[in-house]
């Protein structure tokens, strides 16, 4: 699980400096008033479970689940997505590929 001291640095920095996301990291003592103040109106959707871990039920949206050491990124158009470390390093930090795996310039 990470640090919330160590948090956003490392690789989640280039999302939180753009200012078009904001970061909730799930710990193993998330409140329900983390919640809140996180989701906003949309907390209404979100369920706190005993595990612990967050459902984030949104309507018109795939449901989602986050557990410790997750990262729920919230962008400015209202969606969310619970993300991995490894998943944001897939995704926004390593090469780009094609299907053979080969880097794309």
């Amino acid at each position: 699980m990470a640090a919330a001291s160590q948090f956003p640095r490392g690789e989640f920095t280039a999302f939180s400096t753009a200012k078009m996301t904001y970061f909730m990291l799930m710990r193993e003592d998330t409140t329900r008033a983390d919640i809140e103040a996180f989701f906003g109106a949309d907390a209404r959707y979100v369920a706190l479970t005993p595990m612990p871990s967050i459902e984030i039920h949104i309507p018109k949206a795939e449901a989602q689940t986050a557990v410790p050491g997750n990262l729920i990124a919230k962008f400015v158009n209202g969606k969310y997505k619970v993300m991995t470390a490894d998943y944001y390093d897939h995704n926004f930090n390593a090469p780009i590929t094609d299907k053979d795996n080969e880097g794309i310039f």
